[in-house]
Parts: C-alpha cells; structure tokens; sequence
C-alpha cells in the first residue's frame, strides 16, 4: 500500500505541471499497487498487469467485496494508459483530472478494505 499512497501523492502533486499522459500512468499506477497490496494480503500475485486485474476482479469485485464501479474505472485508467503511451494518443486534461480523482477513491476503498482506512 505504500507504493500506492506514493503514487497518488505523487500524481496529487504534479497534477498543474505534466502532460495529462503523465498524470494518468502515475494514477493507474497507484490502483494497479493498491490491487496488489489487496491481493498479497491474501497470499495472491500476478506477474501482469492483466492477471492482476483478473485476480483482482474475481476476488474481489465478484465477491461485491470491492466496487465495480472504481474496477472499471481503473480499467478506463489501464487503457488510457496504455494509448497515451503505445499509441500516442493522449488523454484530455479533463480525462486525466477523473483518474486522479478515481485513483485516490480507489487506493482509498483498498485501504478500507484491508482495514488500514481513515473511517471518517
């Protein structure tokens, strides 16, 4: 988790000063090490991005344990990601400003979900 909260910080940061690209892959980043804490915690890893997403979703989303909705949102991220950085195909301002947004709900519900969230 702390890669997670490192990395919304960071992505908090430097949100006014970076290309939206940027911003984006410093958000996804801190779902996909969120995802990953919450799956170590149950003796689970991924060697991919993509296993952990399946790992992720089917033991957690499946279970309602996790929101569907902010797993989708990090797949949103995953791909926009993914084009800003293979296809060059950058995302809006407006678009990376969600996904900031979305990863601080997200790192936010695995914290509280491993039991290590402010319940306030």
């Amino acid at each position: 988790m702390e890669q997670a909260r490192e990395r919304l910080g960071d992505a908090q940061r430097i949100a006014s000063l970076v290309h939206p690209a940027v911003l984006v892959s410093a958000a996804y980043y801190a779902m996909l090490n969120a995802a990953r804490a919450a799956l170590s915690e149950r003796g689970e890893y991924a060697k991919t991005h993509g296993g952990t997403w399946t790992l992720f979703n089917r033991l957690f989303v499946a279970s309602g344990e996790f929101d569907r909705e902010l797993s989708g949102l990090a797949s949103r991220a995953k791909e926009a990601r993914e084009r800003g950085d293979y296809d060059a195909a950058p995302p809006s301002p407006e678009e990376a400003a969600e996904f900031l947004a979305g990863a601080g709900d997200f790192v936010g519900a695995v914290e509280r979900m491993l039991g290590e969230g402010d319940d306030s």
